[in-house]
């Protein structure tokens, strides 16, 4: 099937975790994939694994940090696609777990950027696609942090808050539009930022990015006729 008769995806931090096992998922489902990270290896290796799945997909390797790019990618994918069917929003980093007057305000600065401003220009740049979608559907890797805050997470706290906080604004001045919008909150689950921020954790007791991916395409896929904002736990 010609790529550009499927459902067209768009993964940010594909390449492991959540992002790389719902890649794999929606591609194994009809979608193609666009499939960003940094590291061109695994964007590779990502893309061979599709390939072998009969999945298609596109290699984005872009940095968040990169703001121009960003701000170019929304035109390369309208000017190819026409649409954007899914934008998940899953690519984060969490910063040194410390007292928040003792973490280095660029440290500081640059979870915020990574997690909320990134997440500002992607939204920015992808949201005309998104709207030619007859069912574009936004989610968004969050975390209950946004609404829990704990002592040494003060960073990626505050960033998932002011991510969802954007989310809310943007879909109030959409509501007449036909997207659904999901914000999810993942229970533990075992990837690299979960085994820096808990190390020693007893892993067995968390579940697996590929489980976590399945009741995230369960979500993603359930019909739903309202055009709405839904909250999730993972």
């Amino acid at each position: 099937m010609n790529c550009l008769t499927k459902k067209i995806s768009f993964i940010s931090g594909a390449t492991s975790g959540l992002g790389k096992e719902l890649s794999i998922h929606l591609a194994k489902n009809g979608y193609h994939v666009l499939i960003h990270g940094r590291n061109q290896n695994k964007l590779n290796s990502l893309y061979d694994k599709i390939k072998s799945l009969n999945g298609t997909s596109t290699i984005i390797n872009l940095d968040l940090k990169d703001y121009e790019g960003i701000d170019k990618l929304g035109y390369e994918i309208f000017k190819k696609y026409k649409k954007l069917d899914l934008l998940v929003m899953n690519a984060a980093i969490l910063g040194t777990l410390t007292p928040l007057c003792h973490q280095e305000p660029k440290e500081f600065e640059e979870v915020l950027n990574t997690n909320l401003i990134a997440n500002f220009r992607l939204l920015r740049s992808l949201e005309l696609s998104l709207k030619e979608s007859k069912h574009g559907k936004l989610c968004v890797i969050s975390s209950k942090l946004a609404k829990e805050p704990k002592p040494f997470w003060g960073a990626y706290s505050v960033s998932k808050a002011g991510l969802e906080q954007m989310i809310y604004s943007w879909y109030l001045e959409n509501k007449k539009s036909n997207i659904k919008v999901y914000i999810i909150h993942p229970k533990p689950i075992n990837t690299k930022l979960r085994k820096t921020a808990m190390p020693g954790e007893d892993e067995k007791k968390n579940q697996t990015p590929t489980n976590a991916a399945l009741k995230l395409f369960s979500i993603l896929s359930k019909k739903n006729d309202r055009n709405d904002i839904f909250t999730f736990d993972l």
